[in-house]
């Protein structure tokens, strides 16, 4: 067979049944071979840089490794920003990208590819020549799932086109991993733990990926701790008496004031950055013990206490048999009028509406969005400072909740709801986005979403803007003026690609946008356009900081 042959071949043997590609002279074949021949779903990204962020979405959402095709040059160079999102949130990625022919120096698309994927922080894998090729593709799995970040297999388009004797390789895929902590390190967290007067556990994407919810409750209740999540395990503790919801800059009010209190955090697979910890902030006065699977995640954006390697599940199993051995007597932390507080707390009563006739109050917006739309659903939250609002949707499961803003970017999320939608039909995907983020990244990729047939519904926050400069613009008391835009009618626009759509100028409109979402046709995307003042959004923001 031809090299390029090989390399289908090679993927469909490490399980890959999904590709998202832009062809291109230096993937045109292998693209095509995958499809052809192997019956793999070929999807068509309107851009490089989003075919790799919907591989994102897509293995965020499965588990699995996510795969995406570009050409060489221009096709490599689109990705980068997407490389690097994917760097940031650990994902592993198989970006299979063309080259241009080793003997063509003076090829207009010639790129020292390697060097420019070197940037990224991803990893480069080369085909060295065509009787590795199943080797090389082989090594770069798994590179991805050992590594957890993209890896560009490089491909010369010279090698496509020479002959192979191909031989399978095993898929070297490795198994889950139940990492027991050091006994070290496990006695140093009890002697803080077991201390502790006023103990929060904290829950983070590494204690859901474990399955650590159980087991985490079982804590929670031998110490008399609340619960409380990081942003990427929204919903963890949903139902649970002592849930506090988010810990960091989202947190509301009833868990802010408990969480300030606390005198020692218990968190399990959860970074401490900058939104978990309020800028460090929410961690002062405070012991931290911090449980993860990667040494490399304990101590890298802020000092603990106690550092314990491990499975989330085994470790937090090792502290309950332990604080039961002892017959610890659980802290006062939990009181009946916490639960209370906490079974009362309504947040649509922590502000005053400033909606009118034009524009709806975003807080007031996402409080009866998350009513309103589709109970068993996906959601999916592009960057921007729309998504101070949006992120506060609720989903039926951690699982459920994406993000696209590792790298602070706008306009990656809706490639990467698109993959997310891709990777599960079953249910809706509610993707929120700003006008800009959609404007900047996402507007062509509506029309992939309809060619899909996709179940996606789509919420633009609209405040005519760049928001984030806007609000700094206003706090510096000057002109907001360079920060306006006057964008395109996005209800029109999607229309003219096949969405259904729905405008909200006020809260009266909410209800009619709601019922397009209920009686939507099956294979038809939704688009609703909802109209923000930006004036009003920055003296939220104002009065919030």
């Amino acid at each position: 067979m031809l090299g390029h042959d090989a390399v289908a071949r090679a993927l469909v043997d490490h399980g890959v049944d999904t590709v998202f590609a832009v062809l291109g002279d230096g993937n045109l074949f292998i693209g095509e071979n995958l499809a052809r021949e192997h019956g793999v779903n070929l999807v068509a990204a309107t851009h490089e840089g989003n075919a790799v962020l919907m591989a994102q979405g897509w293995a965020k959402a499965t588990g699995r490794l996510g795969v995406a095709t570009v050409t060489h040059g221009p096709g490599l160079t689109n990705t980068v920003t997407a490389l690097v999102e994917g760097v940031k949130n650990e994902t592993p990625i198989l970006l299979v990208a063309g080259d241009t022919p080793v003997d063509q120096e003076q090829h207009l698309q010639n790129l020292d590819q390697y060097a420019l994927v070197a940037a990224t922080g991803a990893g480069f894998q080369p085909v060295r020549n065509a009787e590795t090729i199943a080797e090389d593709v082989s090594t770069a799995v798994r590179r991805a799932h050992a590594e957890h970040r993209p890896i560009v297999l490089n491909i010369p388009l010279n090698l496509e086109w020479d002959d192979v004797e191909y031989q399978t390789r095993p898929d070297l895929t490795p198994p889950a991993i139940r990492l027991a902590p050091d006994p070290d390190q496990l006695d140093a967290a009890m002697g803080v733990v077991a201390s502790a007067v006023r103990p929060v556990i904290v829950a983070g994407r590494g204690a859901v990926k474990s399955g650590a919810r159980d087991v985490l409750v079982r804590l929670g209740d031998a110490l008399g701790a609340p619960l409380s999540v990081s942003l990427l395990a929204t919903g963890f503790f949903r139902d649970e008496p002592f849930d506090l919801g988010i810990h960091g800059t989202l947190s509301h009010p009833v868990a802010a004031e408990t969480l300030a209190s606390a005198d020692c955090l218990i968190v399990f697979g959860a970074g401490l950055n900058y939104f978990t910890t309020g800028n460090q902030m929410m961690l002062a006065g405070k012991r931290v013990v911090h449980v993860d699977l990667d040494p490399t995640h304990i101590d890298r954006y802020a000092p603990v206490a106690v550092g314990v390697v491990g499975d989330a599940t085994v470790v937090a199993e090792a502290m309950v048999e332990m604080l039961l051995a002892a017959e610890h007597t659980p802290s006062g932390f939990r009181t009946s009028d916490l639960q209370q507080r906490l079974e009362e707390f309504d947040p649509a009563t922590t502000f005053d509406d400033k909606s009118y006739d034009g524009a709806v109050d975003p807080r007031t917006l996402t409080r009866r969005l998350d009513e309103g739309l589709p109970e068993q659903r996906q959601v999916v939250i592009d960057g921007g400072r729309f998504m101070f609002d949006a992120l506060t949707l609720s989903v039926p499961e951690p699982q459920d909740f994406f993000t696209s803003h590792a790298f602070g970017s706008i306009g990656l999320g809706t490639s990467t709801a698109i993959g997310v939608a891709v990777a599960r039909p079953d249910h809706p995907t509610v993707f929120c986005v700003g006008d800009g983020g959609l404007m900047m990244g996402g507007l062509t990729e509506l029309s992939t979403a309809v060619h899909l047939e996709l179940d996606l519904i789509v919420v633009v926050y609209n405040d005519s803007c760049y928001g984030a400069e806007h609000i700094q613009l206003v706090a510096k008391g000057l002109d907001p003026t360079a920060s306006l835009h006057d964008w395109p009618d996005f209800c029109a626009v999607a229309d003219s690609m096949g969405f259904d759509t729905a405008k909200i100028r006020s809260l009266d409109d909410i209800d009619a946008a709601m019922a397009v979402v209920e009686q939507r046709t099956s294979g038809v995307p939704v688009l609703i356009e909802a109209s923000i003042d930006a004036d009003v959004v920055s003296t939220i923001y104002q009065q919030l900081g």
